[in-house]
């Protein structure tokens, strides 16, 4: 499971880690869109671009986020 760690995964290539990243983000600019963020991720970590789908997804289970897809923005709705 992506979410479980274990001896070989890196910390900051996990799930979790980048959903951290992306909440931070979200959390100071409250809208941004799903280009802006997938760049500052690149900018970040360029291998953790491959988990920012899965790291929205987990954000939006836990009710953190929502899409907006009219205008392809994700927005903080979280406390």
């Amino acid at each position: 499971m992506l979410l479980e760690p274990n001896k070989n995964t890196h910390p900051d290539l996990t799930v979790v880690a980048i959903a951290y990243f992306l909440l931070k983000r979200l959390k100071v600019k409250r809208v941004d869109s799903y280009c802006d963020l997938f760049q500052a991720l690149k900018k970040h970590n360029e291998k953790a671009t491959s988990l920012l789908d899965l790291s929205l997804e987990f954000l939006f289970i836990l009710g953190l986020i929502e899409y907006h897809d009219k205008n392809d923005l994700i927005e903080y709705v979280g406390k």
